[in-house]
C-alpha cells in the first residue's frame, strides 16, 4: 500500500478511492506497517481463522447504494 502510494504519487484519499475502501482504513493499514517487526511476525503467525467470507466495506457500500 505504501509502495503503491509512493510509486503512483497518490494521497491516502486517492488510494482509498482506487481500492474502494475508506481513507481511515488506508491509515489503519499504513499504521500496521509501522509496527515493530516482532509484532508483525506475531500477527502473521496468528494466521487467518475465518471459516466464512468476510463482509467488506466495498460490498456494504454497493449494497447501500441499492437501498
Amino acid at each position: 500500500m505504501a509502495l503503491e502510494m509512493e510509486l503512483n504519487d497518490l494521497t491516502r484519499a486517492e488510494l482509498a478511492r482506487k481500492l474502494g475502501i475508506s481513507r481511515a482504513r488506508v491509515t489503519q493499514f499504513l499504521n500496521l506497517l509501522k509496527l515493530p517487526e516482532d509484532y508483525k511476525d506475531e500477527i502473521e503467525r496468528m494466521g487467518d481463522y475465518w471459516g466464512r467470507r468476510l463482509v467488506t466495506e466495498r460490498a456494504l457500500r454497493r449494497r447501500n447504494k441499492c437501498i
